[in-house]
């Protein structure tokens, strides 16, 4: 039933654990770091927030700093392929460099095409298993 009991020598359970789904439909994050197209993985910056969402309807949304955006996705185990995201077309100038912070999280969105889930955190990889994006619940 998707559990595991550890019993002592005389029967009494000392431990149970429960397997975690590792399927990424219905679940939210928030971004802690992204690849900046330049071969680092950088922090979001301080007061802008990025989120992703994966629908039951096989599309992400989210948040991009300034503008929503919206993708396809598809998951195969544990690989993943993102279409070429959406967004809205606001101009946020403040704080300075969030539209290129967007830019270059969009971009790595799409270039995720395998995730590992471990606990409240999910890292989406590219597909020479370069980190794209790192998320939290």
């Amino acid at each position: 039933d998707q559990q595991l009991r550890l019993l002592d020598a005389n029967g009494q359970l000392v431990a149970e654990f429960e397997a975690v789904s590792q399927l990424l439909s219905g679940t939210s994050w928030e971004v802690t770091g992204y690849n900046n197209g330049r071969q680092a993985v950088v922090s979001v910056m301080s007061g802008s927030k990025i989120t992703v969402s994966f629908g039951a309807d096989g599309r992400i949304t989210g948040a991009a700093g300034c503008n929503r955006y919206f993708a396809s996705y598809k998951q195969n185990g544990g690989e993943l392929t993102i279409g070429p995201p959406g967004a809205t077309r606001m101009f946020c100038a403040d704080p300075a460099g969030l539209m290129e912070q967007e830019q270059s999280f969009l971009a790595a969105l799409q270039s995720a095409n395998s995730f590992q889930l471990a606990g409240d955190r999910l890292t989406l990889r590219t597909e020479k298993g370069a980190i794209a994006i790192s998320l939290s619940r």
